[in-house]
């Protein structure tokens, strides 16, 4: 779940689109979202491959609960930062239910300490289920961490307070249109 997938010695680099999400890294969030077959992973693989700093990348599934889905998210940000995040760590190794407020608040405290600036992509973001999960991403979102930049690839629009974030300038979109090959990419 934490490893980008691989790619291969003839993927094409769409320049034009790793640049745009470059000149877009300072806003908190990145929504990268397209139907199955147009390149979302691979564009993301791409970017943090060439990035030189911070990255981290968490494949999701349908089974990530919001306790998976967290103890997954503080394990990646711990695969960078090895001291960061051991609040939150410790509140889900707790036997205590974990409630999304509480989790929201400790996740949001921890990742206020890292200092230097990291990318997290959050791979198949449509197959969560949880709408805990979506809570607490919103609440990472409603008052985003200075160093973090996520960047969410999802099938379909999530349910993410997406229209506000537009309005603040605080999303940048890559959609369908813009993952479509050119016709030059295609020759």
């Amino acid at each position: 779940k934490m490893h980008r997938p691989p790619l291969t010695s003839d993927t094409l680099p769409r320049r034009h689109l790793l640049d745009e999400l470059e000149r877009h890294r300072e806003a908190p969030l990145t929504l990268v979202s397209a139907p199955a077959g147009y390149g979302k992973s691979v564009l993301a693989s791409l970017w943090l491959e060439s990035h030189q700093g911070a990255k981290a990348w968490l494949t999701l599934d349908g089974d990530d609960s919001l306790p998976l889905f967290l103890r997954a998210f503080v394990a990646v940000v711990q695969s960078m930062f090895p001291a960061a995040c051991r609040q939150s760590q410790a509140l889900v190794e707790s036997h205590n239910p974990l409630v999304c407020e509480v989790a929201s608040r400790q996740l949001l405290n921890d990742l206020a300490e890292i200092e230097e600036h990291f990318i997290l992509v959050l791979d198949d973001y449509h197959l969560i289920r949880d709408a805990a999960v979506h809570d607490l991403l919103g609440e990472l979102l409603r008052f985003p961490p200075q160093a973090l930049h996520l960047v969410v690839l999802t099938r379909r629009d999530p349910p993410l307070p997406v229209a506000r974030l537009l309005g603040q300038g605080q999303v940048h979109e890559v959609v369908m249109q813009q993952l479509r090959m050119s016709i030059e990419e295609t020759a």
